[in-house]
Protein backbone atom coordinates (compact mmCIF):
# COMPACT_ATOMS: atom_id res chain seq x y z
CA UNK A 1 0.00 0.00 0.00
CA UNK A 2 1.31 3.84 -0.43
CA UNK A 3 2.30 5.62 2.34
CA UNK A 4 -0.48 7.87 3.31
CA UNK A 5 0.58 11.61 3.87
CA UNK A 6 1.11 12.76 7.18
CA UNK A 7 -1.26 15.88 6.90
CA UNK A 8 -3.92 12.91 6.34
CA UNK A 9 -2.60 11.03 9.06
CA UNK A 10 -3.10 14.34 10.88
CA UNK A 11 -6.63 15.01 10.25
CA UNK A 12 -7.18 11.04 11.04
CA UNK A 13 -6.22 11.77 14.56
CA UNK A 14 -7.49 15.00 15.17
CA UNK A 15 -10.41 14.06 14.30
CA UNK A 16 -10.55 10.88 16.90
CA UNK A 17 -11.09 11.25 20.46
CA UNK A 18 -8.60 8.60 21.77
CA UNK A 19 -10.57 8.74 25.08
CA UNK A 20 -13.95 7.19 23.07
CA UNK A 21 -11.63 5.10 21.22
CA UNK A 22 -10.14 3.66 24.30
CA UNK A 23 -13.28 3.81 25.99
CA UNK A 24 -15.15 1.08 23.80
CA UNK A 25 -11.76 -1.54 25.31
CA UNK A 26 -11.05 -0.36 28.50
CA UNK A 27 -13.21 1.23 31.57
CA UNK A 28 -12.07 4.93 32.22
CA UNK A 29 -12.23 7.42 35.08
CA UNK A 30 -10.47 10.54 35.29
CA UNK A 31 -7.44 11.73 37.35
CA UNK A 32 -6.18 15.06 37.10
CA UNK A 33 -5.93 15.71 33.02
CA UNK A 34 -5.49 11.97 31.80
CA UNK A 35 -7.84 9.52 32.10
CA UNK A 36 -6.92 5.85 33.70
CA UNK A 37 -8.44 2.43 33.72
CA UNK A 38 -7.23 -1.36 33.65
CA UNK A 39 -4.25 -2.44 31.27
CA UNK A 40 -5.77 -4.12 28.01
CA UNK A 41 -2.34 -5.43 27.36
CA UNK A 42 -1.59 -7.34 30.84
CA UNK A 43 -3.37 -8.65 33.94
CA UNK A 44 -3.58 -6.33 36.86
CA UNK A 45 -5.25 -5.20 39.84
CA UNK A 46 -5.26 -1.40 39.99
CA UNK A 47 -5.25 0.77 37.02
CA UNK A 48 -2.26 1.97 35.59
CA UNK A 49 -3.17 2.36 32.35
CA UNK A 50 -2.90 5.87 31.02
CA UNK A 51 -4.66 8.16 28.54
CA UNK A 52 -3.84 11.47 27.89
CA UNK A 53 -6.38 13.41 25.43
CA UNK A 54 -4.57 16.24 24.60
CA UNK A 55 -1.50 14.68 23.59
CA UNK A 56 -4.17 11.89 22.01
CA UNK A 57 -1.49 9.14 23.61
CA UNK A 58 -2.07 6.06 25.92
CA UNK A 59 0.81 4.92 28.82
CA UNK A 60 0.74 2.21 31.00
CA UNK A 61 2.92 2.40 33.58
CA UNK A 62 2.80 -1.49 34.55
CA UNK A 63 3.95 -3.18 31.21
CA UNK A 64 5.59 -0.37 29.69
CA UNK A 65 3.00 -0.17 26.16
CA UNK A 66 2.56 3.17 25.35
CA UNK A 67 1.53 4.88 21.14
CA UNK A 68 -1.16 6.82 19.54
CA UNK A 69 -4.71 5.86 18.76
CA UNK A 70 -3.31 3.58 15.35
CA UNK A 71 -1.22 1.85 17.53
CA UNK A 72 -3.57 0.83 19.98
CA UNK A 73 -5.69 -0.71 17.62
CA UNK A 74 -3.05 -2.53 16.20
CA UNK A 75 -2.24 -3.92 19.24
CA UNK A 76 -6.02 -4.46 20.99
CA UNK A 77 -7.14 -5.52 17.68
CA UNK A 78 -4.39 -7.32 16.22
CA UNK A 79 -4.65 -5.71 12.64
CA UNK A 80 -1.87 -3.33 10.41
CA UNK A 81 -1.26 0.39 10.64
CA UNK A 82 -3.27 0.25 6.75
CA UNK A 83 -6.51 -1.39 8.75
CA UNK A 84 -6.45 1.04 11.83
CA UNK A 85 -6.18 3.65 9.32
CA UNK A 86 -9.12 2.69 7.09
CA UNK A 87 -10.82 1.59 10.58
CA UNK A 88 -10.63 5.38 11.88
CA UNK A 89 -10.90 6.92 8.48
CA UNK A 90 -14.41 5.61 7.97
CA UNK A 91 -15.46 6.04 11.83
CA UNK A 92 -14.48 10.13 10.72
CA UNK A 93 -15.37 10.44 7.35
CA UNK A 94 -12.18 11.37 6.11
CA UNK A 95 -11.29 9.90 2.13
CA UNK A 96 -8.29 8.44 2.21
CA UNK A 97 -6.32 9.17 -0.75
CA UNK A 98 -7.27 6.36 -3.82
CA UNK A 99 -4.85 3.74 -3.64
CA UNK A 100 -2.38 2.98 -6.88
CA UNK A 101 0.48 0.38 -7.10
CA UNK A 102 -0.92 -2.94 -4.82
CA UNK A 103 -4.35 -4.09 -6.11
CA UNK A 104 -6.78 -5.08 -3.21
CA UNK A 105 -5.98 -8.61 -3.51
CA UNK A 106 -2.68 -7.85 -2.09
CA UNK A 107 -3.89 -6.14 0.41
CA UNK A 108 -2.82 -7.59 4.30
CA UNK A 109 -4.32 -10.64 5.29
CA UNK A 110 -5.86 -9.16 8.44
CA UNK A 111 -7.56 -6.52 6.01
CA UNK A 112 -9.08 -9.18 3.73
CA UNK A 113 -10.21 -11.28 6.51
CA UNK A 114 -12.13 -8.21 7.61
CA UNK A 115 -13.83 -7.36 4.55
CA UNK A 116 -14.41 -11.32 4.27
CA UNK A 117 -16.09 -11.80 7.38
CA UNK A 118 -17.89 -8.17 6.74
CA UNK A 119 -19.21 -9.29 2.64
CA UNK A 120 -20.91 -12.66 4.66
CA UNK A 121 -22.55 -10.49 7.21
CA UNK A 122 -24.17 -8.36 4.96
CA UNK A 123 -25.01 -11.41 2.17
CA UNK A 124 -26.64 -13.12 5.07
CA UNK A 125 -28.42 -10.31 6.45
CA UNK A 126 -29.79 -9.53 2.77
CA UNK A 127 -30.92 -13.24 2.02
CA UNK A 128 -32.74 -13.25 5.48
CA UNK A 129 -34.99 -9.87 4.83
CA UNK A 130 -35.04 -9.65 1.07
CA UNK A 131 -34.55 -13.69 -0.47
CA UNK A 132 -37.34 -16.30 -0.69
CA UNK A 133 -35.46 -18.18 0.12
CA UNK A 134 -35.14 -16.77 3.58
CA UNK A 135 -38.60 -17.44 4.13
CA UNK A 136 -38.46 -20.24 6.53
CA UNK A 137 -35.97 -18.34 8.46
CA UNK A 138 -37.53 -15.51 8.96
CA UNK A 139 -40.73 -17.97 10.22
CA UNK A 140 -38.41 -19.23 12.71
CA UNK A 141 -37.35 -16.25 14.01
CA UNK A 142 -40.40 -15.05 13.80
CA UNK A 143 -41.58 -17.87 16.40
CA UNK A 144 -39.16 -17.17 18.77
CA UNK A 145 -40.65 -13.80 19.13
CA UNK A 146 -37.75 -11.49 18.02
CA UNK A 147 -39.00 -7.68 16.48
CA UNK A 148 -37.47 -6.43 13.74
CA UNK A 149 -35.41 -4.17 15.33
CA UNK A 150 -33.52 -6.53 17.30
CA UNK A 151 -33.23 -8.53 14.09
CA UNK A 152 -31.24 -5.58 12.07
CA UNK A 153 -29.70 -4.31 15.59
CA UNK A 154 -27.73 -7.59 16.03
CA UNK A 155 -27.10 -8.28 12.64
CA UNK A 156 -29.13 -11.43 11.97
CA UNK A 157 -29.01 -13.36 8.84
CA UNK A 158 -29.77 -16.35 6.86
CA UNK A 159 -26.82 -18.89 5.28
CA UNK A 160 -29.01 -20.52 2.29
CA UNK A 161 -28.95 -23.86 1.48
CA UNK A 162 -27.42 -23.68 -1.59
CA UNK A 163 -23.36 -24.63 -1.56
CA UNK A 164 -21.63 -21.88 -3.27
CA UNK A 165 -24.06 -18.73 -2.69
CA UNK A 166 -21.93 -17.11 -0.09
CA UNK A 167 -18.23 -17.89 -2.39
CA UNK A 168 -19.88 -16.16 -5.53
CA UNK A 169 -21.00 -13.07 -4.27
CA UNK A 170 -17.29 -13.39 -2.40
CA UNK A 171 -15.73 -13.34 -6.08
CA UNK A 172 -17.45 -10.29 -7.36
CA UNK A 173 -16.26 -8.54 -4.88
CA UNK A 174 -12.58 -10.11 -5.77
CA UNK A 175 -11.86 -12.45 -2.59
CA UNK A 176 -11.05 -15.68 -3.63
CA UNK A 177 -12.06 -19.17 -1.99
CA UNK A 178 -8.80 -19.24 -0.38
CA UNK A 179 -9.10 -16.04 1.91
CA UNK A 180 -13.12 -17.29 2.67
CA UNK A 181 -11.58 -20.57 4.09
CA UNK A 182 -8.91 -18.16 5.98
CA UNK A 183 -11.96 -16.37 7.43
CA UNK A 184 -13.89 -19.66 8.28
CA UNK A 185 -16.40 -19.15 5.56
CA UNK A 186 -15.49 -21.65 3.40
CA UNK A 187 -14.46 -25.12 3.51
CA UNK A 188 -12.15 -27.14 0.79
CA UNK A 189 -13.74 -30.00 -1.51
CA UNK A 190 -12.79 -33.46 -0.22
CA UNK A 191 -11.73 -34.05 -3.88
CA UNK A 192 -9.32 -31.35 -3.75
CA UNK A 193 -11.11 -29.25 -6.34
CA UNK A 194 -12.41 -26.36 -5.17
CA UNK A 195 -14.57 -24.78 -1.91
CA UNK A 196 -18.07 -24.80 -0.81
CA UNK A 197 -19.82 -22.81 1.84
CA UNK A 198 -19.61 -23.48 5.78
CA UNK A 199 -22.93 -22.23 6.43
CA UNK A 200 -25.90 -23.75 4.52
CA UNK A 201 -29.58 -23.36 5.68
CA UNK A 202 -28.66 -21.62 8.95
CA UNK A 203 -29.34 -18.55 10.95
CA UNK A 204 -26.35 -16.69 11.07
CA UNK A 205 -25.74 -14.71 14.13
CA UNK A 206 -22.21 -12.07 13.55
CA UNK A 207 -19.63 -12.03 16.45
CA UNK A 208 -18.27 -8.65 16.34
CA UNK A 209 -14.84 -7.72 18.53
CA UNK A 210 -14.48 -4.49 20.81
CA UNK A 211 -14.45 -2.25 17.53
CA UNK A 212 -17.39 -3.28 16.46
CA UNK A 213 -16.15 -5.66 13.70
CA UNK A 214 -17.23 -8.97 12.33
CA UNK A 215 -15.15 -11.30 13.19
CA UNK A 216 -16.81 -14.62 13.32
CA UNK A 217 -20.50 -16.15 12.67
CA UNK A 218 -22.77 -18.48 14.97
CA UNK A 219 -24.91 -20.50 12.96
CA UNK A 220 -27.85 -22.40 14.10
CA UNK A 221 -30.26 -25.34 11.86
CA UNK A 222 -33.28 -24.85 11.04
CA UNK A 223 -33.84 -28.59 10.04
CA UNK A 224 -34.47 -30.96 13.15
CA UNK A 225 -32.09 -33.48 11.72
CA UNK A 226 -29.26 -31.33 10.57
CA UNK A 227 -26.20 -31.95 13.23
CA UNK A 228 -25.01 -30.22 15.00
CA UNK A 229 -27.62 -27.96 15.92
CA UNK A 230 -25.29 -24.85 16.51
CA UNK A 231 -21.79 -24.65 14.33
CA UNK A 232 -19.53 -22.11 15.36
CA UNK A 233 -16.57 -20.58 13.23
CA UNK A 234 -13.10 -22.13 13.51
CA UNK A 235 -10.32 -20.15 15.21
CA UNK A 236 -8.41 -17.48 12.45
CA UNK A 237 -5.80 -15.11 12.72
CA UNK A 238 -8.92 -12.47 13.75
CA UNK A 239 -10.98 -14.87 15.96
CA UNK A 240 -10.41 -16.47 19.18
CA UNK A 241 -13.75 -17.62 21.05
CA UNK A 242 -11.68 -17.84 24.51
CA UNK A 243 -10.84 -14.00 23.95
CA UNK A 244 -14.04 -12.66 22.24
CA UNK A 245 -17.68 -12.25 24.03
CA UNK A 246 -20.87 -12.23 21.73
CA UNK A 247 -22.57 -8.77 22.25
CA UNK A 248 -20.68 -6.89 24.56
CA UNK A 249 -19.71 -4.60 21.50
CA UNK A 250 -23.26 -3.52 21.78
CA UNK A 251 -23.95 -4.07 25.32
CA UNK A 252 -20.56 -2.06 26.77
CA UNK A 253 -22.54 0.90 27.30
CA UNK A 254 -25.10 -0.55 29.47
CA UNK A 255 -22.41 -2.75 30.95
CA UNK A 256 -20.73 0.35 32.69
CA UNK A 257 -23.81 1.97 33.47
CA UNK A 258 -25.28 -1.12 35.77
CA UNK A 259 -21.13 -1.82 36.58
CA UNK A 260 -22.57 -5.22 36.40
CA UNK A 261 -23.07 -7.43 33.66
CA UNK A 262 -24.55 -10.82 33.13
CA UNK A 263 -23.40 -13.58 31.32
CA UNK A 264 -25.37 -16.25 29.55
CA UNK A 265 -23.91 -19.12 27.26
CA UNK A 266 -26.14 -18.63 23.69
CA UNK A 267 -27.04 -16.11 21.36
CA UNK A 268 -30.44 -16.29 21.47
CA UNK A 269 -30.27 -16.02 25.13
CA UNK A 270 -28.52 -12.25 25.01
CA UNK A 271 -30.74 -11.40 22.02
CA UNK A 272 -33.56 -12.00 24.13
CA UNK A 273 -32.51 -10.65 27.51
CA UNK A 274 -31.45 -7.36 25.37
CA UNK A 275 -35.06 -7.05 23.62
CA UNK A 276 -36.44 -7.57 26.71
CA UNK A 277 -34.86 -4.38 28.07
CA UNK A 278 -32.27 -6.42 29.91
CA UNK A 279 -28.97 -4.51 28.42
CA UNK A 280 -26.04 -5.59 30.43
CA UNK A 281 -25.38 -8.60 29.12
CA UNK A 282 -22.33 -10.69 26.97
CA UNK A 283 -22.18 -14.14 26.34
CA UNK A 284 -19.70 -16.35 25.96
CA UNK A 285 -19.21 -18.28 22.32
CA UNK A 286 -18.64 -21.61 22.58
CA UNK A 287 -16.96 -21.93 25.10
CA UNK A 288 -16.54 -21.40 28.92
CA UNK A 289 -15.40 -18.57 30.55
CA UNK A 290 -11.69 -17.91 30.58
CA UNK A 291 -9.26 -15.87 32.10
CA UNK A 292 -9.22 -13.39 28.75
CA UNK A 293 -13.02 -13.36 29.52
CA UNK A 294 -12.40 -12.47 32.78
CA UNK A 295 -9.78 -9.77 32.52
CA UNK A 296 -12.38 -8.17 29.83
CA UNK A 297 -15.18 -8.15 32.05
CA UNK A 298 -13.39 -6.50 34.41
CA UNK A 299 -12.76 -3.66 32.88
CA UNK A 300 -16.37 -2.92 32.26
CA UNK A 301 -18.04 -3.98 35.62
CA UNK A 302 -17.09 -4.76 38.90
CA UNK A 303 -19.96 -7.51 39.28
CA UNK A 304 -20.15 -10.60 37.14
CA UNK A 305 -23.51 -12.94 37.33
CA UNK A 306 -23.34 -16.46 35.45
CA UNK A 307 -26.63 -16.84 34.23
CA UNK A 308 -26.84 -20.76 33.71
CA UNK A 309 -29.78 -22.77 32.14
CA UNK A 310 -31.15 -25.20 34.37
CA UNK A 311 -30.29 -28.25 32.74
CA UNK A 312 -26.36 -26.95 32.54
CA UNK A 313 -25.72 -25.55 35.71
CA UNK A 314 -23.86 -28.85 36.80
CA UNK A 315 -21.70 -29.27 33.57
CA UNK A 316 -17.92 -29.22 32.96
CA UNK A 317 -18.25 -26.52 30.82
CA UNK A 318 -19.80 -24.36 33.47
CA UNK A 319 -17.98 -25.79 36.77
CA UNK A 320 -14.64 -24.57 34.64
CA UNK A 321 -15.87 -20.89 34.17
CA UNK A 322 -16.76 -20.53 37.59
CA UNK A 323 -13.31 -21.94 38.73
CA UNK A 324 -11.85 -18.98 36.11
CA UNK A 325 -14.17 -16.50 38.37
CA UNK A 326 -12.96 -17.96 42.09
CA UNK A 327 -9.33 -17.43 40.94
CA UNK A 328 -10.09 -13.81 40.23
CA UNK A 329 -10.87 -11.08 42.22
CA UNK A 330 -13.89 -9.96 40.86
CA UNK A 331 -17.38 -9.84 42.59
CA UNK A 332 -18.96 -13.56 40.92
CA UNK A 333 -22.40 -14.76 41.51
CA UNK A 334 -24.64 -17.55 40.12
CA UNK A 335 -27.94 -17.74 38.97
CA UNK A 336 -29.54 -21.04 38.08
CA UNK A 337 -33.09 -21.37 36.27
CA UNK A 338 -35.47 -23.78 36.90
CA UNK A 339 -34.79 -27.11 34.76
CA UNK A 340 -37.00 -26.51 32.37
CA UNK A 341 -35.78 -22.81 31.60
CA UNK A 342 -33.05 -21.07 29.50
CA UNK A 343 -32.86 -17.46 29.97
CA UNK A 344 -34.34 -17.13 26.54
CA UNK A 345 -37.80 -18.93 27.56
CA UNK A 346 -37.64 -17.66 31.25
CA UNK A 347 -37.64 -13.99 30.62
CA UNK A 348 -40.62 -14.79 27.78
CA UNK A 349 -42.39 -16.36 30.56
CA UNK A 350 -42.00 -14.35 33.72
CA UNK A 351 -40.51 -11.18 32.51
CA UNK A 352 -37.34 -8.91 32.51
CA UNK A 353 -38.36 -8.21 36.33
CA UNK A 354 -38.50 -11.38 37.72
CA UNK A 355 -35.29 -12.20 35.73
CA UNK A 356 -33.41 -9.28 37.28
CA UNK A 357 -34.71 -9.38 41.10
CA UNK A 358 -33.38 -13.25 40.81
CA UNK A 359 -29.86 -11.51 39.14
CA UNK A 360 -30.16 -9.12 42.38
CA UNK A 361 -30.09 -12.10 44.48
CA UNK A 362 -27.94 -14.37 43.11
CA UNK A 363 -25.91 -16.66 45.40
CA UNK A 364 -21.82 -16.18 45.72
CA UNK A 365 -19.80 -18.38 43.37
CA UNK A 366 -18.13 -20.21 46.47
CA UNK A 367 -21.48 -21.04 47.23
CA UNK A 368 -23.18 -22.65 44.24
CA UNK A 369 -19.46 -24.28 43.34
CA UNK A 370 -19.65 -26.20 46.65
CA UNK A 371 -22.97 -26.89 46.00
CA UNK A 372 -22.26 -28.49 42.44
CA UNK A 373 -19.36 -30.56 44.27
CA UNK A 374 -22.08 -31.98 46.85
CA UNK A 375 -24.21 -33.51 43.66
CA UNK A 376 -20.94 -35.49 42.43
CA UNK A 377 -19.33 -36.36 46.11
CA UNK A 378 -20.99 -37.87 49.03
CA UNK A 379 -19.52 -34.72 51.97
CA UNK A 380 -21.26 -37.21 54.33
CA UNK A 381 -18.27 -39.69 54.05
CA UNK A 382 -14.69 -39.45 54.18
CA UNK A 383 -14.20 -40.58 50.94
CA UNK A 384 -16.71 -38.14 49.56
CA UNK A 385 -14.92 -34.98 51.21
CA UNK A 386 -11.45 -36.11 50.41
CA UNK A 387 -12.36 -36.20 46.50
CA UNK A 388 -13.82 -32.87 46.69
CA UNK A 389 -11.07 -31.67 48.31
CA UNK A 390 -8.75 -33.17 45.05
CA UNK A 391 -10.84 -31.20 42.98
CA UNK A 392 -10.83 -27.52 44.42
CA UNK A 393 -7.42 -28.09 45.47
CA UNK A 394 -6.25 -27.24 41.81
CA UNK A 395 -8.13 -24.06 42.29
CA UNK A 396 -6.88 -23.03 45.23
CA UNK A 397 -3.00 -23.72 44.31
CA UNK A 398 -3.39 -20.92 41.20
CA UNK A 399 -3.86 -18.83 44.38
CA UNK A 400 -0.13 -18.44 45.01
CA UNK A 401 0.92 -14.46 44.44
CA UNK A 402 1.37 -12.62 47.38
CA UNK A 403 -1.53 -10.38 46.39
CA UNK A 404 -4.01 -13.58 46.64
CA UNK A 405 -2.91 -14.32 50.16
CA UNK A 406 -6.26 -12.77 51.73
CA UNK A 407 -8.30 -14.03 49.31
CA UNK A 408 -6.98 -17.53 49.56
CA UNK A 409 -6.79 -17.71 53.38
CA UNK A 410 -10.56 -17.27 53.20
CA UNK A 411 -11.45 -19.03 50.40
CA UNK A 412 -9.45 -21.91 52.39
CA UNK A 413 -11.42 -20.77 56.07
CA UNK A 414 -14.11 -21.53 54.10
CA UNK A 415 -14.31 -24.90 52.42
CA UNK A 416 -12.87 -25.94 55.36
CA UNK A 417 -15.91 -24.78 57.69
CA UNK A 418 -18.50 -26.22 54.56
CA UNK A 419 -16.92 -29.27 54.24
CA UNK A 420 -16.30 -30.00 57.92
CA UNK A 421 -12.62 -30.90 57.80
CA UNK A 422 -9.28 -29.47 59.75
CA UNK A 423 -8.24 -26.03 58.17
CA UNK A 424 -4.83 -26.82 58.52
CA UNK A 425 -4.90 -29.82 57.37
CA UNK A 426 -6.12 -28.68 53.99
CA UNK A 427 -3.48 -25.71 54.31
CA UNK A 428 -1.10 -28.50 54.42
CA UNK A 429 -2.44 -29.95 51.62
CA UNK A 430 -2.57 -27.00 49.41
CA UNK A 431 1.19 -26.29 50.64
CA UNK A 432 2.64 -30.06 49.48
CA UNK A 433 0.58 -29.34 46.41
CA UNK A 434 2.23 -25.81 46.10
CA UNK A 435 5.70 -27.19 46.92
CA UNK A 436 5.80 -29.39 44.07
CA UNK A 437 3.88 -28.14 41.49
CA UNK A 438 4.23 -30.55 37.97
CA UNK A 439 6.86 -28.99 35.86
CA UNK A 440 5.06 -26.74 32.53
CA UNK A 441 5.97 -28.38 29.49
CA UNK A 442 8.61 -26.21 27.63
CA UNK A 443 9.37 -25.64 24.09
CA UNK A 444 12.41 -26.95 22.90
CA UNK A 445 14.99 -24.43 21.86
CA UNK A 446 12.79 -22.12 22.81
CA UNK A 447 14.07 -18.18 22.33
CA UNK A 448 14.71 -16.18 25.64
CA UNK A 449 14.93 -12.50 25.60
CA UNK A 450 16.06 -10.55 28.70
CA UNK A 451 13.88 -7.39 29.05
CA UNK A 452 15.68 -4.51 28.15
CA UNK A 453 17.07 -2.28 31.13
CA UNK A 454 15.32 0.97 31.57
CA UNK A 455 17.37 4.06 30.03
CA UNK A 456 18.77 6.47 32.96
CA UNK A 457 16.24 7.98 34.69
CA UNK A 458 17.56 11.73 33.82
CA UNK A 459 17.97 10.64 30.15
CA UNK A 460 14.26 9.76 30.19
CA UNK A 461 13.13 13.17 32.08
CA UNK A 462 15.27 15.45 29.39
CA UNK A 463 14.03 14.01 26.43
CA UNK A 464 10.38 14.21 28.51
CA UNK A 465 10.56 18.07 28.57
CA UNK A 466 12.07 18.81 25.45
CA UNK A 467 8.68 16.88 24.15
CA UNK A 468 6.24 18.68 26.49
CA UNK A 469 8.22 22.38 25.87
CA UNK A 470 9.22 22.17 22.69
CA UNK A 471 10.50 25.58 22.69
CA UNK A 472 13.60 24.82 24.26
CA UNK A 473 14.87 22.29 21.67
CA UNK A 474 16.61 24.86 19.08
CA UNK A 475 18.82 26.11 22.03
CA UNK A 476 19.74 22.21 22.93
CA UNK A 477 20.63 20.82 19.36
CA UNK A 478 22.92 24.09 19.25
CA UNK A 479 24.33 23.31 22.74
CA UNK A 480 23.98 19.46 23.22
CA UNK A 481 25.71 16.61 21.66
CA UNK A 482 23.24 14.06 20.98
CA UNK A 483 26.22 11.64 21.66
CA UNK A 484 26.17 12.74 25.58
CA UNK A 485 23.16 10.82 26.06
CA UNK A 486 24.57 6.61 26.96
CA UNK A 487 21.35 5.14 26.08
CA UNK A 488 21.30 4.27 21.95
CA UNK A 489 17.37 4.46 22.21
CA UNK A 490 17.41 7.72 24.01
CA UNK A 491 19.58 9.21 20.95
CA UNK A 492 17.70 8.10 18.79
CA UNK A 493 14.45 9.71 20.13
CA UNK A 494 16.51 13.10 20.46
CA UNK A 495 18.16 12.84 17.21
CA UNK A 496 14.20 12.72 15.70
CA UNK A 497 13.86 15.76 17.75
CA UNK A 498 15.99 17.44 16.47
CA UNK A 499 15.32 16.19 12.77
CA UNK A 500 12.17 17.61 12.88
CA UNK A 501 12.86 20.84 14.39
CA UNK A 502 14.94 21.15 11.46
CA UNK A 503 12.55 20.08 8.72
CA UNK A 504 9.89 22.38 10.75
CA UNK A 505 7.56 19.87 11.48
CA UNK A 506 5.38 20.13 14.76
CA UNK A 507 6.74 18.14 17.32
CA UNK A 508 3.78 16.46 17.70
CA UNK A 509 4.12 12.65 20.05
CA UNK A 510 1.14 11.23 18.76
CA UNK A 511 2.68 11.78 14.73
CA UNK A 512 5.97 10.84 15.55
CA UNK A 513 4.90 7.39 16.40
CA UNK A 514 3.57 6.68 13.30
CA UNK A 515 7.31 7.29 12.39
CA UNK A 516 8.78 4.62 14.57
CA UNK A 517 9.10 1.35 13.05
CA UNK A 518 10.17 0.06 16.29
CA UNK A 519 7.82 -0.78 19.41
CA UNK A 520 10.58 -0.23 21.63
CA UNK A 521 10.91 3.53 20.78
CA UNK A 522 6.91 3.71 20.55
CA UNK A 523 6.71 2.59 24.23
CA UNK A 524 9.27 4.79 25.02
CA UNK A 525 8.65 7.93 23.41
CA UNK A 526 5.48 7.99 25.41
CA UNK A 527 7.07 6.97 28.93
CA UNK A 528 9.18 10.11 28.12
CA UNK A 529 6.32 12.04 27.69
CA UNK A 530 4.06 11.10 31.02
CA UNK A 531 6.97 12.48 32.93
CA UNK A 532 5.54 15.57 34.29
CA UNK A 533 6.78 19.10 34.75
CA UNK A 534 5.91 22.53 36.61
CA UNK A 535 5.52 24.78 33.23
CA UNK A 536 6.74 28.02 35.50
CA UNK A 537 9.54 25.77 36.53
CA UNK A 538 10.38 24.41 32.91
CA UNK A 539 13.06 26.93 31.92
CA UNK A 540 15.56 26.44 34.96
CA UNK A 541 14.95 22.78 34.64
CA UNK A 542 15.80 22.60 30.88
CA UNK A 543 19.14 24.64 31.88
CA UNK A 544 19.70 22.51 34.66
CA UNK A 545 19.09 19.27 32.67
CA UNK A 546 21.59 20.84 29.98
CA UNK A 547 24.36 21.70 32.59
CA UNK A 548 24.35 18.26 33.94
CA UNK A 549 24.43 16.73 30.61
CA UNK A 550 27.64 18.80 29.74
CA UNK A 551 29.52 18.64 32.50
CA UNK A 552 28.91 14.78 32.08
CA UNK A 553 30.68 14.64 28.87
CA UNK A 554 33.05 17.40 30.06
CA UNK A 555 33.96 14.98 32.38
CA UNK A 556 34.26 11.65 29.99
CA UNK A 557 36.18 13.96 27.36
CA UNK A 558 38.84 15.09 30.02
CA UNK A 559 38.81 11.25 31.52
CA UNK A 560 39.80 10.63 27.52
CA UNK A 561 41.99 13.18 27.38
CA UNK A 562 44.38 12.02 30.49
CA UNK A 563 44.41 8.12 28.83
CA UNK A 564 45.27 9.66 25.50
CA UNK A 565 47.86 11.73 27.08
CA UNK A 566 49.31 8.95 29.07
CA UNK A 567 49.69 6.71 25.41
CA UNK A 568 51.72 9.36 23.95
CA UNK A 569 53.95 10.15 26.72
CA UNK A 570 54.52 6.38 26.77
CA UNK A 571 55.48 6.50 22.94
CA UNK A 572 57.31 9.86 23.17
CA UNK A 573 54.78 11.10 20.93
CA UNK A 574 55.62 15.19 21.52
CA UNK A 575 52.71 16.82 18.98
CA UNK A 576 50.53 14.42 20.25
CA UNK A 577 51.02 15.44 23.99
CA UNK A 578 51.05 19.12 22.46
CA UNK A 579 47.76 18.85 20.99
CA UNK A 580 45.86 16.84 24.14
CA UNK A 581 47.65 19.26 26.27
CA UNK A 582 45.87 22.30 24.69
CA UNK A 583 42.74 20.16 24.56
CA UNK A 584 42.33 19.43 28.49
CA UNK A 585 43.24 23.00 29.09
CA UNK A 586 40.65 24.31 27.35
CA UNK A 587 38.72 21.18 28.87
CA UNK A 588 39.43 22.09 32.35
CA UNK A 589 38.44 25.64 31.58
CA UNK A 590 35.25 24.40 30.60
CA UNK A 591 34.77 22.64 34.10
CA UNK A 592 35.72 25.47 35.65
CA UNK A 593 33.39 27.18 34.00
CA UNK A 594 30.74 24.73 35.07
CA UNK A 595 31.64 25.13 38.77
CA UNK A 596 31.74 29.22 38.77
CA UNK A 597 28.49 29.07 37.41
CA UNK A 598 26.40 26.90 39.42
CA UNK A 599 28.01 28.58 42.55
CA UNK A 600 27.03 32.20 40.83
Amino acid sequence: MPRIPEDILERIRDATDIVDVVSEHVQLGKKGRNFFGLCPFHDEKSPSFSVNPDRQIYHCFGCGVGGNVFKFLQEVDRVTFMEAVKFLAERTGINLPERSGPSREEADSADRLYRANDLAQKYFHHMLLNDEAGTEAREYLLARRLEPETIERFGIGYATPGWDGLLKAAGHRDLPPQIMEQAGLALPRQSGNGHYDRFRDRVTFPIANLSNRTIAFGARALQPDQEPKYLNSPETPIYHKGRVLYGLSDTRDAVRRQDSVIVVEGYMDLISLVQAGIEHVAATSGTALTEDHCRTLARYAHKVVLLFDGDAAGSTAAMRGLEVLLSTKIDARVVSLPPEHDPDTFVQEHGPDTLLARAENAQSVLDFYLQQLALHHDLSSVEGKSRAVETFKPLLTKLDKPQDAIRRDLLLREVSQRLSIDEQALRDEVKASVRHPRAPRRIENEPRQAPLPDPPKLELEFIGLLLNFPQYIPDTAREFAIETLTDPRVQALCRMLFNRHAENKTIDVGMMINELDDDTLSRLITKCEAEGFDEEQSEQQWRDYLRHFQKKSNQAHIDAARQALGQAAASNDEDEIARISTELVQLNRQRQAFVAEQNS
